[in-house]
């Protein structure tokens, strides 16, 4: 709905509001009527049923009160009762005078009545009203007259007539003896019943209904095609169950059934004496026609009436919205900028002319504010806008537009003239700035190559520091061997000598490997001491580095606590020298008592093996601490690796920070410059 236009939304409320009561009266008033004439064509067609059933109900009892005459007349009762006792031919007059009497009572009624026959107890006619034309017919066994054997008297059994080619109606009544205790035989007349086919045949339900009659097995008894009658059963037609069920319940109702494709609707009434039912039958189309005509007429007024609203709504729809199409093709080109419109109707007294001269008003106010929006784009902020109102939203906005522009300008005036004092101070801060980057930047590589060089100086640490460890090894293993060696002078004296001047020779040799380890020691230490300088060095510098300097501080640390790690570990070796060098003189005097007396070699030997004992001892933990020593240079020559990349860190952060400066110096350049432009902006501006 929302796409629609004003005239469409309007012819389509107008239509709706006529068409929904319209189709509601038209569907009640198509309902009602249908229901009424449909309710009435059923009733009719019941009634008719019914007054056509009582009728043949009527007949047919007549026709059963004459049986029942016939079989209590005296001649009958007589002929019956002696041929009952006597035989046929013993009874011949007594049947003559019978059928005298049945001929008289035919001939009365030759226009219902075909014959009357009188029937023994086996079954075998001896007495008719035609003169004995059919006397000798058995029929015994016949469902009427075992009725009548019974003591009940019937009526309703149809059969064809062969003679006529008509259709008979059978009544039975039992003939009582003159006793009336007895059943001496039983009266068959048959009946034409073509009296009533005639009538059945002559009713016409609509235009193509009609009516037919069935006997209460469904058997068609009359019938507009005759080649159905006691032919075609109702039950046996596909489409009819409904009304033979009705038909065979011996109920009277109305049922709707399809008979060979056709939609069919039928009225079924009982005839209770004979069990025969009538049924008015017609189809559907032609019961309802009445309806459908109706329903036709209802619709044809309703869509009339449509039509009639539909051009009425149309030319009141295109009345009512042509101005206002006008006024919107105004809006259109306000809205497009366009204010050089005239807006007629502004002369009519309705809604629409209100509309007009409001428009009017507002195009002339826009005139007014583009007026005064042309000044301000000039530059010109001395303009007055005067709103129209208190509720004038536009007017307002521009007053308060003018006077905030005005206090804004000569705010931003002010705010450019201290930008331009600030702009030339900054840049002279920033510019003093990027000298001291550069000193600082100087410093730093100065410092990073410094950094450098001990790291070699470290490296060749390291490098002698494995090489006393390997020493220290080697003294490990002859340790070992004088020790073997003295087991084997206490074994074997005679080569003790030899042994002795061996193991004073091994004994010089470890004195100078000894002097040799001090020499290295002292190295260390010194190496130790520079260390520790360059890590108080490195502490300074990474304090002047401030925020980027602190990972550099924390390899300083590391460097100082290795530093005095290394420091120790040398006191430690030199205590273990000095061992070392007691157990050598010890060694160098019992060498010489070894030679001096060869008497006391055991002894000797043994005290010797001893002291060998101690100075592999004292050799295997000065080589652990020359191994200990080795693994401090080591990490201290991987904390110098970590001082050269913190350092690495420092001069490439003090060299961004140089060229950032930079980038700064050009930034309040052009701040400044910023600033001399705002100046000659606002002055353009008359406030």
């Amino acid at each position: 709905m929302k796409q629609l236009k004003l005239g469409t939304k309007l012819l389509i409320g107008g239509l709706l509001t006529v068409a929904i009561p319209i189709i509601v009266i038209g569907v009640v008033a198509v309902y009602q009527s249908t229901q009424s004439i449909n309710e009435l064509a059923m009733r009719g067609m019941d009634h008719t049923a019914k007054s056509l059933a009582a009728g043949i109900n009527t007949a047919m009892h007549m026709q059963n009160v004459m049986v029942r005459n016939i079989a209590y007349q005296n001649s009958i009762i007589s002929a019956a009762e002696k041929t009952a006792k006597y035989g046929e031919n013993n009874s011949r007059n007594e049947i003559l005078l019978a059928q005298q009497s049945l001929t008289k009572i035919r001939n009365a009624e030759a226009e219902h009545l075909s014959n009357i026959t009188l029937v023994g107890k086996n079954g075998i006619v001896y007495a008719s009203s035609d003169n004995g034309k059919f006397k000798g017919l058995d029929i015994a066994g016949r469902d009427y007259l075992e009725a009548a054997f019974k003591g009940i008297p019937n009526v309703g059994s149809v059969v064809l007539n062969r003679a006529t080619g008509g259709v008979i109606c059978t009544a039975a009544c039992p003939i009582y003896s003159s006793t009336g205790k007895e059943i001496a035989g039983a009266v068959v007349m048959a009946i034409e019943i073509k009296f009533l086919t005639d009538i059945i045949n002559e009713i016409r339900v609509g235009k193509s209904g009609y009516a037919y009659l069935v006997d209460k097995n469904g058997l068609y008894v009359t019938h507009p095609v005759k080649e159905n009658i006691l032919k075609v059963n109702v039950s046996q037609l596909k489409g009819g169950e409904s009304i033979a069920k009705l038909i065979k319940e011996g109920k009277t109702g109305i049922a709707e059934y399809e008979l060979e494709g056709v939609k069919k609707a039928g009225a079924i009434a009982s005839v209770p004496i004979t069990g025969w039912s009538i049924v008015n039958s017609i189809p559907v189309d032609d019961l309802y026609a009445s309806a459908y005509q109706t329903r036709n007429v209802i619709i044809s007024i309703g869509v009339i009436f449509l039509i009639l609203a539909f051009v009425f709504f149309f030319f009141f729809a295109r009345n009512a919205t042509r101005p206002l199409i006008d006024v919107v093709g105004a809006a259109k080109k306000i809205a497009d900028g366009d204010l050089a419109v005239d807006v007629a109707y502004g002369n009519r007294q309705d809604e629409i002319g209100t509309l007009a001269r409001a428009f009017t008003q507002m195009v002339n106010s826009l005139k007014d504010k583009a007026q005064i929006a042309q000044k301000i784009a000039s530059g010109d902020l001395t303009a007055e806008a005067a709103p129209l109102s208190d509720a004038d939203a536009l007017g307002n906005a521009f007053s308060t537009m003018m006077a905030t522009l005005r206090r804004q300008i000569q705010e931003i005036m002010e705010g450019v003239n201290v930008l331009a004092s600030s702009g030339s101070e900054i840049m002279a801060s920033v510019s003093q700035l990027t000298s001291g980057a550069a000193e600082t930047s100087t410093a730093v590589s100065e410092t990073t190559t410094t950094v450098e060089e001990v790291k070699q100086t470290t490296d060749v640490s390291s490098q002698k520091a494995k090489h006393v460890a390997e020493l220290g090894q080697k003294s490990v293993e002859i340790s070992q061997t004088g020790l073997k060696s003295i087991e084997d002078t206490i074994n074997g004296m005679t080569r003790i000598k030899e042994q002795v001047e061996s193991i004073a020779d091994m004994v010089v040799r470890l004195s100078e490997q000894s002097q040799a380890i001090g020499e290295i020691i002292a190295t260390v230490n010194d190496l130790a001491e520079q260390s520790n300088l360059l890590a108080v060095n490195a502490s300074i510098e990474a304090a002047k580095a401030g925020e980027q300097g602190k990972g550099f501080a924390v390899v300083a640390q590391e460097i100082r606590s290795l530093a005095a790690q290394s420091k120790q570990a040398t006191t430690q070796v030199r205590n273990i020298l000095f061992d070392v060098q007691k157990a050598i003189s010890s060694a160098v005097m019992a060498t010489e008592l070894g030679s001096r007396a060869v008497e006391e070699g055991v002894k000797l030997s043994t005290q010797a093996g001893e002291a060998i004992d101690v100075l592999a001892q004292s050799v295997t933990e000065s080589t652990n601490a020359a191994i200990q020593i080795a693994a401090s240079s080591q990490e201290q020559l991987i904390g110098m690796d970590q001082v050269v990349s913190a350092m690495e860190n420092i001069r490439e952060a003090a060299l961004q920070m140089a060229s950032s400066t930079k980038q700064t110096e050009k930034s309040a350049h052009d701040l400044h410059n910023l600033g001399q432009r705002l100046q000659g902006i606002v002055k353009f501006y008359k406030v």
